[in-house]
């Protein structure tokens, strides 16, 4: 038995150090509003990896970041709410929001702080975003959960896909729930008024 799991473990390595030979093709999960809907609310980012540098510099400074997808004033659009936490520094973003393109089944969040689109990928859980980021040469994939507490079989399923696009466990940027920033509001989570650098 012990030797069983030793292979076990050794072959779940191989994978997360190689890009496997017959990795099957990332699947993008249809944009219908089915899927839309489900999208809706809040979402805990996780883990991310990337092959563009300016990306990976970000990911290393970011510590925790959370958002809400909210429907948008126009069809195949939505409103984005984001919390997130540099280092020491916490920011608020409200302004960014999220246009759909159900012919390529693609996401593309605009912001103050850039354009990023990316594809929704298939996943066995209703409460996990899996997205590969398209609009670089570069390629990435990020993570995200429902909660910030993940299980063993969420992870397993964004590595391997990860690996897919020749990410190793090296080459993952993870963020930590102890670096939440609160959320202050008066008005539900819609209208953040002031967000301080503090930690839970």
């Amino acid at each position: 038995m012990a030797l069983a799991c030793i292979a076990l473990l050794l072959g779940l390595a191989h994978l997360l150090n190689a890009k496997p030979l017959d990795c099957e093709p990332l699947v993008p999960e249809t944009l219908d509003n089915a899927t839309v809907s489900k999208a809706l609310g809040k979402w805990f980012y996780i883990v991310g990896a990337s092959h563009y540098k300016p990306h990976q510099r970000e990911m290393e400074l970011l510590k925790n970041a959370y958002f809400f997808f909210y429907p948008g004033k126009h069809e195949d659009e939505l409103q984005v709410l984001q919390v997130m936490r540099f280092n020491e520094s916490c920011i608020v973003d409200k302004k960014s929001y999220v246009t759909i393109d159900r012919s390529n089944s693609t996401m593309t969040i605009q912001g103050p702080y850039g354009n990023d689109t990316a594809q929704l990928l298939k996943s066995s859980f209703d409460n996990t975003l899996i997205m590969y980021h398209i609009q670089q040469v570069e390629k990435g994939i990020s993570f995200s959960a429902r909660s910030h507490n993940v299980s063993k079989e969420h992870l397993e399923e964004f590595k391997a896909q990860a690996a897919c696009l020749g990410f190793t466990e090296d080459d993952m940027y993870y963020t930590t729930a102890e670096a939440i920033c609160p959320l202050e509001d008066d008005d539900g989570d819609k209208h953040p008024s002031k967000v301080e650098p503090t930690a839970e």
